[in-house]
C-alpha cells in the first residue's frame, strides 16, 4: 500500500488519539523509534516512518509510576 502526504499535518490531539504510532503527515503506522531522552517529568524520542522515511520527535510526559 502506498501512503500519500496528508493535505495538512496531523494535529497534536490527532497524534495522541492515534496512540502516537501514526505518521503525522502520511498516516503510515510502520514507525521506528530511537533512544528516549529523559529530562525531569518529560521525555522525547526521535521517530521515523519506515514508509515515507520522514522523521519527527515525540514528546512524553510522566503521569504516574509503578513501584518496582
Amino acid at each position: 500500500m502506498t501512503m500519500r502526504e496528508r493535505d495538512e499535518p496531523m494535529t497534536d490531539e490527532g497524534c495522541v488519539a492515534a496512540g502516537g504510532v501514526v505518521r503525522p503527515s502520511c498516516g503510515g503506522d510502520a514507525v521506528e523509534g530511537g533512544p528516549i531522552d529523559v529530562d525531569g517529568p518529560r521525555a522525547t524520542q526521535q521517530v521515523i516512518c519506515v514508509v515515507c522515511e520522514k522523521a519527527w520527535r515525540s514528546t512524553y510526559e510522566l503521569t504516574g509510576y509503578s513501584p518496582g
